[in-house]
């Protein structure tokens, strides 16, 4: 099976170009359910950068004109984004990425997953709830973004298939063993076509609460979704094999876990080869760049979902940033099934329902609860916890109007790390073009 690896030009015919390499629509008849499943990791306010973190508005455009082209008039797009973080779901996901805007010019149907109705299926004796719009399309287009990810070192289109599940089996995927369950889903769930939106690149994702993200410019397809995984894993500096998930369905498949075995069409691969790093250390990504010392977060281990991990991660940050130059002793937050240690001189805080429940000897911590908790109670069980009753009522009253506009939904923090997201490299209209831009297409199509 071939995978196409093509520069993109900020052009719509480099997609197009990537689909033609790989043969992507030699299987698809004019007359086929499409579904294009992006991957919305959830709706951020604007501020929150969404390079390298959610699907770009530009490659599903791409796709959404190749396919016009091709005479296809029945097409959605499906996803299931994290819900409970940050005011997120899927619609306002489709919102923020600049999805919605091209699913209307292109008459393009948005379907929000999450709402079902769901079919249950058995996974290794676990039975999940999947998407029916999924099961029951006749071409699944798959459109994940070139990332790390914190628990399974790379994220791309095996995972992705994980937002096509209800939330209930989303947590349960975390709790069973997330790299076996993603592979048995992808036996379930077949991707007819497979692209990696690599414009933008994330390092330590898989979101932006911590995660760099880099321009590529690059766009991988295959009508085959390992073999256009094994490529962008090799892009981001894994070799295939490293990626649990990759090593177990290919031996499932009995598959070579090789990028040599694949037919590449388009760029050489070596020279685009980067070496990312995965691994998350909150405390310096976001606590020590606001002068905060004896604050820190054990790593969480395989079972934390994303949402838990971004929230606490995203408030930690917006808390540190309000709060600069302090010192917490020996503070330690665990979140996710971590068991807590609590030696001696050491203050222990639980995040989260699997936190407190795993450290249920830990009674006298200080907890805060939720699946996952929410970001104005962790902010404020963060102020009462950790600061005096004199900065706690010094940080109410001087950042209340900044704490209603969060919890309003109309101000995200703007954390010092995403400075960097303001460099030329960094395009917003690649996600939302402006208005002007949008009149201009306009008028360029209806004198044509």
């Amino acid at each position: 099976m071939t995978v196409s690896v093509v520069k993109f030009d900020g052009t719509s015919e480099s997609i197009g170009r990537a689909i033609e390499l790989c043969g992507g629509f030699e299987k698809l008849n004019r007359n086929d359910r499409v579904l294009i499943k992006p991957n919305i990791t959830f709706s951020g306010w604007m501020p929150i950068p969404p390079y390298g973190m959610v699907t770009t508005s530009k490659v599903v455009e791409g796709i959404l004109l190749k396919l016009r082209e091709h005479g296809c008039n029945k097409i959605s797009i499906g996803e299931g984004s994290i819900t409970g973080v940050m005011g997120s779901n899927t619609r306002r996901g489709y919102k923020y990425s600049g999805i919605d805007r091209i699913a209307r010019r292109y008459d393009a149907r948005l379907i929000d997953l999450n709402e079902g109705p769901f079919e249950r299926k058995e996974l290794g004796g676990i039975k999940v709830g999947i998407a029916k719009p999924v099961l029951e399309t006749d071409f699944l287009i798959n459109v994940p973004v070139l990332k790390t990810h914190l628990q399974v070192k790379a994220s791309l289109g095996l995972k992705n298939l994980k937002g096509c599940l209800d939330t209930a089996s989303r947590k349960a995927f975390h709790m069973k063993g997330l790299e076996h369950l993603i592979c048995l889903l992808n036996q379930a769930l077949k991707c007819d076509l497979t692209i990696i939106d690599g414009i933008y690149m994330l390092e330590k994702g898989p979101d932006a609460m911590v995660g760099v993200p880099h321009r590529k410019n690059m766009i991988i397809a295959s009508r085959d979704v390992f073999a256009c995984d094994c490529v962008g894993a090799a892009i981001l500096g894994f070799e295939p094999s490293q990626i649990g998930y990759l090593k177990e369905y290919a031996e499932i498949n009995n598959r070579p876990v090789d990028i040599s075995a694949f037919q590449i069409a388009g760029e050489r691969i070596e020279p685009l080869k980067e070496k990312l790093e995965w691994e998350l250390e909150p405390e310096k990504e976001l606590v020590e760049l606001a002068g905060i010392t004896g604050l820190s977060f054990p790593h969480p281990g395989p079972h934390i979902c994303s949402g838990c991990y971004a929230n606490m991660v995203y408030s930690v940050g917006i808390f540190s940033k309000v709060n600069p130059n302090l010192n917490f002793g020996d503070t330690h937050i665990y979140c996710g099934k971590k068991e807590a240690h609590n030696g001696p001189g050491q203050r222990i805080i639980l995040y989260g329902n699997c936190a407190i429940k795993s450290n249920g000897k830990e009674k006298s911590a200080p907890s805060i609860a939720g699946c996952p908790p929410q970001t104005m109670p962790t902010l404020l069980f963060l102020m009462k916890t950790l600061l005096s009753r004199p900065k706690m009522l010094k940080m109410l009253a001087l950042g209340s109007p900044k704490l209603i506009a969060l919890r309003a939904g109309i101000y995200s923090g703007n954390l010092p790390k995403w400075e960097r997201c303001r460099l030329p490299d960094f395009d917003r209209n690649h996600f939302r073009p402006s208005l002007w831009q949008e009149a201009s297409r306009a008028l360029f199509r209806g004198r044509k």
